[in-house]
């Protein structure tokens, strides 16, 4: 019997754990859904910010090529030596998709981190960061010679 009763109690933990994760993930769809769907760059930067105050921070930085030959494959990468950083967002405010990607961090880590973009023309790329109650943007201008969105 005591091997049934076990079954039985894995089982329970098992099928709750499923449908918290199902709930949660369904959440995360419905946010990922609305913050990386082709939206207006000036009503989804401003959904986001809500009306928090941005700073402009030069301790944020954005490492980007002036110039980019193939806007399909833009190298960025994002680094900082302000610990505590909660939340990144990464904005390119001409593109179809204007939200290119959205990180949290663990508040033990100081971020570096370097990956490729697509940027559909020339723009601003603009980094924000949550950190401590408050908005630190950054920004770099990106001269693209051939659009990567399927625009050019």
């Amino acid at each position: 019997m005591p091997s049934r009763r076990l079954f039985l109690k894995h089982s329970g933990i098992l099928l709750a754990g499923a449908l918290l994760a199902s709930k949660s993930a369904s959440a995360l769809a419905e946010r990922l859904a609305k913050h990386f769907a082709a939206d207006d760059f000036i009503a989804l930067y401003t959904q986001i910010i809500d009306q928090r105050t941005v700073i402009n921070s030069d301790k944020l930085n954005l490492i980007l090529p002036e110039i980019a030959e193939d806007g399909a494959v833009v190298p960025v990468s994002i680094a900082s030596e302000l610990d505590g950083i909660e939340k990144l967002y990464l904005f390119a405010d001409k593109n179809p998709t204007p939200l290119l990607a959205e990180f949290e961090l663990t508040p033990l880590v100081a971020p570096f981190l370097s990956a490729r973009i697509k940027l559909a023309e020339s723009c601003n790329v603009i980094l924000l960061a949550e950190h401590g109650g408050e908005l630190l943007r950054t920004s770099r201008w990106v001269n693209v010679m051939r659009g990567g969105c399927g625009t050019g």
